[in-house]
């Protein structure tokens, strides 16, 4: 297989998922230096050729490896908003590695994940959107305009004429 490279320029680079047509590849992230490393390109059937190590090494970076967040991102399937998964899953009571996760989300969040991307292995949760790590980007609830409440309120309800059931005198 051959590794695409992309140049690496001083302005921030945004790496779109759609657009590069990530399906399933290994994510590696250095909080501290800002290096992102994404794997091969892997197909749903197909067997996996390396690991993080080797991918790591294959991309020409011998030291560090326990700096590096690791883990899975992708889309499609179950995740059409995309996936970012965390191997190994990241306990928030490792405080150590649960900042540098914290801080590879915000990598991704910067990047264009979306607020419906599935984040797994974070934290106390198995899978959670990424909004609920990151409120604001939640959208904000909006209220009904006034003309939307009233197409919604109930149909007055029929009343029956009101008869005099006294005689008159």
């Amino acid at each position: 297989m051959r590794i695409e490279k992309t140049a690496i320029t001083k302005e921030l680079m945004r790496i779109g998922t759609r657009r590069q047509q990530i399906d399933n590849r290994r994510f590696m992230y250095n909080p501290k230096t800002g290096i992102l490393v994404l794997g091969y390109q892997y197909a749903a059937t197909s067997t996996m050729v390396s690991s993080h190590a080797n991918e790591l090494a294959d991309a020409g970076i011998t030291k560090g490896y326990d700096d590096f967040v690791r883990g899975w991102i992708g889309t499609g399937g179950d995740y059409p908003k995309g996936v970012i998964h965390f191997a190994p899953c990241v306990d928030k009571r490792n405080t150590t590695l649960f900042d540098r996760a914290f801080d590879t989300l915000e990598m991704f969040k910067e990047n264009g994940a979306l607020a419906g991307t599935v984040v797994r292995g974070f934290g106390e949760s198995w899978e959670q959107p990424l909004s609920d790590i990151f409120t604001d980007m939640r959208e904000p609830e909006q209220k009904p305009s006034v003309r939307r409440q009233l197409k919604k309120q109930p149909e007055a309800k029929a009343t029956r004429q009101k008869t005099n059931h006294q005689q008159e005198r």
